[in-house]
């Protein structure tokens, strides 16, 4: 019987985010903007000293790739939360053998979370990370010539596209801006899912394996590098046991 590996995932909700937003009239925009990204910000910057890494999502809930993150890195991640949130925050995390069946059990979890609390479920088994960093070739010459806007446009289009594909899976894609897509990958066939995913258009992926998610996005951007350096290949994966 093949040994079975597991991610984690935790969600943060910003609990009445919405009434908040709603409570500031009607020009408010900016400082949704400004206070979501201060938010994203100290994340980034806490979880990354946790080796964890946060998906902005819908901001009012955010989910943090977490494998092999203990249950006192996530309750500094909450405390950070709670001292930049408007609102109340919450927090509840789980694994599973996909990282999207991992939210799903988190997201079970947060709904019986008191608020300011955190659910932290054990593991039955060992974690990785398992990160694809996509890249589209020639993005930049094509901005040059048709524009920044309609680039974009077809960024999301792909972005869309490609997370049709991975959810089929129980994979997750988040769009980081440029041409930096991400796909969290389940723990198990997932280089059939790269392959996959690059039918959808001109891409190349760079692979990363390893026991926390900031690894894992090192080794997939390595990858990605190697990639750019060698031609040959659309696909690269390193792994770090």
């Amino acid at each position: 019987m093949p040994y079975i590996y597991y991610t984690r995932v935790a969600v943060l909700e910003q609990v009445g985010y919405r009434e908040w937003t709603e409570s500031l009239g009607s020009d408010r925009e900016w400082l949704i903007q400004e206070t979501q990204a201060r938010l994203y910000a100290e994340l980034q910057e806490v979880a990354a000293r946790h080796n964890a890494f946060p998906l902005a999502a819908r901001y009012d809930y955010m989910i943090i790739l977490a494998p092999n993150v203990g249950e006192e890195a996530h309750a500094e991640i909450l405390e950070v939360a709670r001292s930049l949130s408007k609102v109340a925050v919450r927090m509840a995390s789980s694994c599973a053998e996909t990282p999207l069946e991992a939210e799903a059990r988190a997201l079970k979890l947060l709904k019986e979370t008191d608020v300011g609390g955190l659910t932290y479920a054990s593991c039955p088994g060992s974690e990785i990370s398992v990160i694809a960093h996509l890249d589209l070739n020639n993005i930049t010459g094509e901005t040059r010539n048709t524009g920044v806007i309609r680039t974009y446009h077809r960024i999301l289009d792909l972005t869309g596209r490609l997370s049709r594909v991975a959810e089929r899976r129980g994979g997750v894609v988040q769009y980081l801006g440029g041409d930096n897509v991400l796909a969290i990958l389940p723990t198990i066939n997932y280089i059939s899912l790269v392959e996959e995913l690059l039918q959808e258009d001109n891409l190349k992926a760079g692979v990363g394996i390893a026991k926390t998610a900031r690894e894992a996005l090192k080794l997939a951007a390595r990858a990605l590098h190697d990639i750019r350096v060698d031609r040959s290949k659309r696909i690269t994966a390193y792994i770090n046991p």
